[in-house]
C-alpha cells in the first residue's frame, strides 16, 4: 500500500516551511540589495582599505587560534576521559563539558572583573577557546566510544608506541568528529560578538556593530558583513576535505582495555586540573565576588523585570521556532521532495550568518517594507526564528524519523486524516524528542546577545543585554546579578548534553569491565 499521507503533504505545513524559506533567505537579500545600491567601485574600495583588512587578519587568526587550541584540549579531555585510567575520571568528564553552560560574554565579564587590564587578543582568544572545546569534546568522546578499539590494542601489542598508536590508528577514526568540532568552534568564533566586544578586540562583529551604532553606516556595516559571510561559506565549502572520510567499524569489535599512564596520569589529571580551574573556577570566584560586593546596592526589581523579558522572549522564541521546526521536519522526513529539499537548503543557507548580520537585515528590510514592526518583540522574533530553526530542525528531525512510517499507513487505512495522523500518531510518540529539541532553542535564544541587542524594543532589557551595558561602562558589580542569572539558567542545556555523554562514557566502561572479566 502506498503512503497516501507522503504523497500530499498538509498545504499549512507546506505554507510554514514557505515562510520560513523566505524569512531565512532575507539576510543574504539585504546583502546583495545594499551592496548593489552602494555600488562596486565603493564595496571593493571599502573592503581593501587597510582597517578591513586589519579586521580580516585578526578575525582569521583569532579564528585558527581558538580552532587549534579548542581541538587539542578537547581531544585531549576526550582521550583522558574514554581510554585512559586516569583518576577521577567521571568528575573531569562532567568539568569538560560545564563551560557551555556560560555564555562567551558572561566568561569575558568574569575575566576582566576579576584581572584589570585583561583585554586583547590574548585574553579573547582564552575566553572563547573556554566556550568551544567543549564542542570538540564532546564530539571526539562520542567517536572514541564507538571506535574500534580491538585495532589499536593490536598496534600495541606490535610494539608501536603510543603517539605512533594516536597518530596512525586513533586519530584517523575520531579525525572526522575532531574537525566538526573545530569548525563548531570557528563558526561560533567568527560570529561571536560579546566577547571580543568586551574584550576590546577588533573583529568584524564588533566593527559591523560600531559601523552601524555609531555612525549608522550601514552600507559601511554591510560591506564588512559580506567578508564575513565570505569567509563562513568558504570555511563550510573546505570543511568536508579536512574533515577526511569516515571510518565505519564494527561494533563487534570494539572491545578494548583502559590504557594503563603510569606516571603519566599523575601530570594528566594535574593538567585538566588546571584548565578546569582556569575556565570554571576562577569565573565562578569572579561572579560570587562581585556579586557580594555590589549585593547592597543591586535594584532587585530592575534584575527581576530583564529575568522576565528573558524568559518571555526565550519562551515565545522557542515555541514560535519550535512550530516552524516541526512542520519543516515532518515535511523533510515523511514527504521528502524535491521540493522539500528546496526549502530545507534554503533554510539551511543562512545557518552561518551571524546574528549581527541578521539583525542589520532586520532592519533594513523592516524600514523598507514593513515599518510598523520596526523595534517591536515581532522583528526580535524573527530573528530568533532565522537564526535558530536549523537547530530545531536539527533536534526534530530524529525523534521524527524514529516514528515507524507503517503507523502512518494503519491510520490512513482506518480513514484518519493527515493532519489527524500527525496530531494523534506521529507529534504524541515524536513527542519528547521535539520538546527537549524546543528546550534548548529557548535556552539558546535566552544567552543570545547581538541580534537582541539591535532590535530590541526601547526600554527593554533582557539579562544579556543588561549585561553587556553594564560591562560596556566597567559597572562590574552592577551587572554581576545578571550574569549569575546567565548562569544558573544556561547550565541546563550544558548539563543535558553531557549527562547524555556520562550515560554512554559509563556503558562503555561497564562493557570493558564485563569482557575483561570473562
Amino acid at each position: 500500500m502506498k503512503n497516501s499521507l507522503r504523497q500530499k503533504p498538509p498545504f499549512l505545513f507546506l505554507g510554514l516551511a514557505l515562510i520560513a524559506a523566505v524569512v531565512s533567505v532575507s539576510p543574504i537579500a539585504y546583502l546583495a540589495i545594499r551592496l548593489s545600491e552602494y555600488g562596486a567601485d565603493k564595496v571593493i574600495a571599502n573592503i581593501l582599505r587597510p582597517r578591513s583588512l586589519e579586521l580580516l587578519g585578526n578575525s582569521v587568526l583569532l579564528t585558527l587560534a581558538v580552532a587549534v587550541s579548542a581541538v587539542l584540549i578537547g581531544s585531549f579531555q576526550a582521550w583522558l576521559t574514554v581510554r585512559t585510567s586516569m583518576p577521577a575520571k567521571p568528575l573531569f568528564a562532567i568539568l569538560a563539558a560545564l563551560p557551555l553552560a556560560v555564555p562567551s560574554y558572561v566568561n569575558a565579564y568574569a575575566f576582566i572583573a576579576l584581572f584589570s587590564g585583561f583585554k586583547g587578543f590574548a585574553a579573547t582568544w582564552l575566553v572563547l577557546t573556554i566556550g568551544t572545546a567543549p564542542y570538540v569534546y564532546l564530539a571526539v568522546s562520542a567517536a572514541l566510544i564507538r571506535a574500534d578499539a580491538a585495532t589499536e590494542e593490536v598496534a600495541r601489542s606490535l610494539g608501536a608506541s603510543r603517539w605512533r598508536v594516536f597518530s596512525k590508528v586513533t586519530w584517523p577514526s575520531v579525525r572526522p568528529a575532531a574537525i566538526s568540532g573545530a569548525m563548531l568552534s570557528a563558526l561560533y568564533t567568527l560570529s561571536d560578538f560579546g566577547a571580543p566586544s568586551i574584550l576590546s578586540f577588533d573583529t568584524f562583529t564588533r566593527a559591523i556593530y560600531s559601523a552601524y551604532r555609531s555612525s549608522f553606516d550601514r552600507s559601511g556595516a554591510a560591506s564588512l558583513a559580506a567578508i564575513l559571510v565570505l569567509i563562513t561559506v568558504l570555511l563550510l565549502v573546505f570543511e568536508p576535505a579536512l574533515r577526511g572520510k569516515k571510518i565505519e567499524t564494527d561494533a563487534r569489535l570494539r572491545r578494548s582495555s583502559q590504557i594503563q599512564l603510569g606516571g603519566f596520569g599523575s601530570i594528566a589529571a594535574g593538567l585538566v586540573s588546571l584548565w578546569a580551574v582556569v575556565s570554571l573556577l576562577l569565573p565562578i570566584i569572579s561572579l560570587i565576588r562581585w556579586n557580594l560586593i555590589g549585593l547592597s546596592t543591586v535594584d532587585f526589581g530592575e534584575v527581576a523585570r530583564a529575568l522576565i523579558n528573558s524568559i518571555g522572549y526565550s519562551v515565545s522564541g522557542g515555541v514560535i521556532t519550535a512550530i516552524f521546526g516541526l512542520a519543516i521536519s515532518i515535511l523533510v522526513v515523511r514527504y521528502a521532495s524535491k521540493a522539500t529539499v528546496v526549502l530545507e537548503k534554503s533554510i539551511w543557507l543562512t545557518h552561518a550568518v551571524p546574528g549581527i548580520v541578521v539583525a542589520l537585515a532586520l532592519v533594513f528590510l523592516s524600514n523598507r517594507a514593513f515599518p510598523q514592526i520596526y523595534q517591536t518583540s515581532t522583528l526580535v522574533l524573527i530573528a530568533y526564528l532565522i537564526l535558530f530553526l536549523p537547530n530545531a530542525i536539527a533536534a526534530m528531525r530524529t525523534p521524527i524519523a524514529q516514528v515507524p512510517k507503517a503507523l502512518d499507513e494503519v491510520a490512513a487505512s482506518l480513514g484518519a486524516s493527515r493532519l489527524q495522523t500527525i496530531k494523534k500518531v506521529l507529534i504524541p510518540i515524536s513527542g519528547p524528542g521535539v520538546i527537549a529539541g524546543a528546550a534548548l532553542v529557548s535556552l539558546s535564544i535566552l544567552k543570545e546577545l547581538p541580534a537582541t541587542l539591535l532590535l530590541r524594543e526601547t526600554g527593554v532589557e533582557t539579562l544579556a543585554t543588561r549585561l553587556w551595558s553594564e560591562t560596556s561602562i566597567s559597572a562590574y558589580a552592577a551587572a554581576a546579578p545578571y550574569a549569575l542569572l546567565l548562569v544558573l539558567v544556561a547550565g541546563v542545556p550544558a548539563w543535558l548534553l553531557n549527562r547524555e555523554v556520562r550515560k554512554s562514557v559509563r556503558l562503555h566502561l561497564d562493557l570493558d569491565t564485563r569482557l575483561e572479566r570473562e
